[in-house]
């Protein structure tokens, strides 16, 4: 091959080396950027405790107790509960069920 074949050669392949690297790169940071983006907008998306889903919340912590469910399944349903209603249960110290939001605030 002539020295002109290898120049334009390794001329092709340097370019086509620096496309790969930039789409690549521009790829990556679109990727962070969604992410980054989901998590803001899943903070955001924590639904307002209202009385009817407080009722709704404390009935179903009220069934799986009187069903003698454990207490990992009971903390399970808390958390499906804070994900779906944005409130969890617990019971006091006087025995009462509390229902309350994400902050703690009683509802």
């Amino acid at each position: 091959m002539k020295k002109e074949n290898f120049i334009k050669l390794f001329i092709i392949a340097g370019v086509g080396y620096a496309v790969f690297v930039f789409l690549k790169n521009s790829k990556i940071a679109k990727t962070n950027q969604d992410n980054t983006t989901k998590a803001f907008d899943s903070e955001k998306s924590t639904p307002t405790p209202t009385a009817e889903n407080a009722i709704i919340v404390r009935t179903a912590y009220t069934d799986a107790m009187n069903a003698s469910e454990s207490p990992s399944r009971l903390s399970e349903l808390n958390k499906e509960c804070m994900k779906e209603f944005g409130m969890r249960c617990y019971v006091d110290g006087e025995g009462k069920v509390v229902v309350c939001d994400a902050k703690g605030n009683i509802v």
